[in-house]
């Protein structure tokens, strides 16, 4: 059932990741570690759908809001380039922020979720999601709801959107295609915003765990319809960058390696370590009002340190998502690591099959 590659010192965390699926924790995942470029661990398991099809090397699935850690990368990047300033207010790039209450709101408010237009004010169905045009022309005629700068709230959906359309207009294209060849044809990775038609096979379907005891039949409909929605082919080929990634641990953990290493070493594989400083820089640590939880932001939308989810180290950076996916770098260490699972635990919280193997592996890591 459990498959790929594990050093042999590490084996105490396939046994881990084995007991996931034993013990009915898990349905279909992968979690991987690399350190400067070297694959420690690989595995992978389970079903990807229904039909028990076994969950490969190259199955992907969604990651929700660990895709934002993703395309927070990708800014870096373009900060590097000159060809985004986020400090700038955001009217710069988009003429419609020119407005009286939208004016002093700068990207980098948005990226670290103190812009104030953190929801849709104007209520929207599954159906308005797929519809950009008509997603940023919601965003474009709502205010920011407190003064930008002056409080955090976890802009859960809107934050994609907001950040895709800037990059839109300066570039004439979406962020699924800029992030396609900056960083996923470079570095071959399997992350995409937007599955195309040949990769929709590869695809592993969502089970949540609402769905095994739920408080009523009302809750149950709600939560058949969500998990409809995000099983279908129409979701899985739209962008919805806040959301709606699908990877898979392997490509995750490689590139936050990559930038681990930018940084410890010095290597410039991607971006220059002073510049990748510059944007892991913590912009504000307030209680998020939105997710009830203090987090401290850098000035791009990474999170820093994140507790034990990003593993023992300080200078730790990553993002994970609602259900359990996934990612982080350790810059001490030089690491990347991730995991990805369809079977989601509805919550933006630490997931406890993260944490055990994570703590896992620092435990054997320290003690070699």
């Amino acid at each position: 059932m459990i498959y790929g590659h594990c050093e042999e010192k590490y084996l105490p965390l396939k046994k881990i990741f084995e007991n996931f699926f034993l013990n009915n924790r898990e349905e279909g995942a992968s979690f991987s570690v690399y350190q400067d470029g070297k694959q420690l661990i690989n595995l992978y398991g389970g079903y990807k759908n229904l039909k028990k099809e076994i969950w490969k090397e190259d199955t992907i699935v969604n990651v929700f809001s660990a895709t934002k850690g993703i395309y927070e990368l990708l800014i870096c990047k373009l900060i590097e380039s000159h060809k985004l300033d986020i400090t700038k207010p955001v009217y710069y790039y988009w003429e419609k922020f020119r407005e009286s209450s939208k004016r002093t709101i700068t990207l980098e408010n948005i990226l670290c979720h103190e812009s104030g237009i953190y929801r849709f004010q104007k209520g929207i169905d599954n159906k308005d999601l797929l519809d950009w045009d008509k997603i940023i022309n919601f965003l474009e005629n709502q205010k920011p709801e407190h003064e930008p700068g002056s409080k955090t709230f976890y802009h859960s959906m809107t934050h994609g959107f907001l950040i895709g359309q800037v990059l839109k207009n300066i570039f004439k294209k979406s962020l699924s295609e800029i992030l396609d060849f900056l960083i996923r044809k470079k570095f071959n990775l399997d992350f995409y915003i937007g599955v195309p038609d040949n990769k929709i096979g590869k695809i592993a379907y969502l089970k949540n765990k609402n769905l095994i005891n739920p408080i009523n039949e009302k809750e149950k409909e709600k939560e058949i319809k969500k998990i409809n929605f995000l099983n279908s082919f129409e979701y899985q080929k739209s962008q919805i960058p806040s959301i709606n990634g699908h990877s898979n641990s392997r490509s995750i953990a490689k590139i936050y390696d990559i930038f681990a290493n930018d940084i410890k070493l010095k290597k410039s594989i991607f971006i220059d370590e002073k510049i990748m400083n510059y944007c892991l820089e913590e912009k504000n640590k307030r209680i998020d009002e939105n997710l009830k939880m203090k987090i401290r932001w850098s000035r791009v939308g990474l999170i820093l340190r994140g507790g034990w989810l990003f593993g023992k180290n300080r200078l730790s950076f990553g993002h994970n998502g609602w259900g359990g996916s996934m990612g982080f770098a350790d810059p001490i260490r030089g690491l990347g690591i991730s995991y990805t699972t369809n079977y989601l635990n509805p919550t933006m919280g630490s997931d406890d099959r993260v944490l055990s193997l994570i703590k896992k592996f620092y435990e054997i890591d320290e003690s070699l």
